[in-house]
């Protein structure tokens, strides 16, 4: 079983795995969709773990230039979001972003109930046998 300060570690130091593997995973997609007119987006990846007092993780940021979520959806360089319902003018949608980025989310998610299960498994077993 695990201490508190050993689960602390450890979620601090997923936290941070998953972040740099969500950026990896964001370029792999920019590259693969070819979005780089001048490979600003690709290079504008950054994550930065935001933390508590006592050292543990609060929140992860992510940076990057803000075109590519047009990108993501379609829009940009004169087709707004709806246009293409009026005008028939559409840009192809590249969706890097949301798919990955939810779908690891939700893994990240099921980590941290892992892992704050076996915290709270020991709490109890520390409790029962003292």
């Amino acid at each position: 079983m695990q201490t508190t300060g050993t689960l602390s570690r450890d979620i601090n130091a997923y936290y941070e795995a998953w972040a740099k593997m969500m950026i990896t995973i964001w370029q792999d997609k920019v590259a693969a969709l070819r979005i780089h007119d001048t490979g600003a987006l690709f290079s504008s990846f950054h994550m930065e773990l935001l933390r508590q007092s006592g050292g543990n993780v609060d929140k992860i940021v992510f940076t990057y230039l803000y075109y590519g979520r047009m990108v993501d959806m379609g829009v940009g360089r004169g087709v707004k979001f709806g246009d293409y319902m009026l005008t028939g003018k559409k840009r192809k949608t590249k969706p890097w972003y949301n798919k990955s980025f939810f779908h690891s989310l939700k893994v990240m998610n099921e980590k941290r109930a892992e892992l704050y299960g076996e915290e709270f498994q020991a709490i109890i077993h520390e409790a029962l046998n003292f």
